[in-house]
């Protein structure tokens, strides 16, 4: 015959408390879909030097793109269409946020990254832009939004345009390659979609 410890029988017993306190939030949380993008961990710092992951903004539609800071031809371009774009739709506050992920983390800083907001206008409150602690991190993430991207002699660095827009859980809804200073009226509608 076994007997127990009253000593070991509360240990076990909170033991077992402490275990299905645990597994309860787990059992219930919303598992990402197996395509959602943000099963990829990407430590980034943002042009207030916070430091986030950007799986931190699921929860709501996302639009997210890549580019660098000291681009003078295709960059702008983006930033200007995206600022464009979300004056067009004029979402309501907290539903749709902007990302915007440096290409070039070694000369890219929250400081450089806070002047370029401020030159271009971007609302705070919707856009973030932000650079990665290292060239792996840049990698994984541009790997992931289908982005292609290579340092060239000059220090520029030649890229795809692409702006992805990303349901709360991550799941890619629709992107725009285009590259004009105006709002795809296509991706506008697909983002008026997302927002419903």
């Amino acid at each position: 015959m076994t007997t127990f410890n009253p000593l070991r029988r509360v240990l076990l017993r909170t033991s077992a408390l402490a275990a299905s306190l645990i597994a309860l939030p787990l059992a219930h949380a919303n598992p990402l879909p197996a395509e959602s993008l943000y099963r990829l961990p990407v430590p980034l710092k943002d042009s207030q030097g916070r430091q986030f992951d950007w799986r931190a903004l699921a929860g709501r539609p996302l639009l997210v793109t890549m580019f660098y800071g000291d681009c003078n031809a295709a960059c702008p371009i983006i930033i200007e269409n995206l600022r464009r774009t979300v004056d067009q739709i004029k979402p309501a506050p907290g539903r749709l946020a902007v990302l915007m992920v440096s290409l070039d983390p070694l000369y890219d800083t929250p400081d450089s990254l806070a002047q370029l907001a401020s030159s271009h206008k971007l609302d705070p409150a919707i856009f973030r832009l932000a650079v990665a602690a290292n060239e792996t991190h840049t990698r994984a993430m541009a790997g992931a939004l289908q982005i292609k991207y290579r340092a060239v002699t000059n220090g520029e660095i030649n890229h795809t345009t692409r702006v992805c827009l990303l349901d709360a859980g991550g799941k890619l809804l629709a992107s725009s390659t285009q590259l004009s200073p105006l709002p795809d009226p296509a991706f506008v509608a697909q983002i008026r979609l997302a927002l419903k």
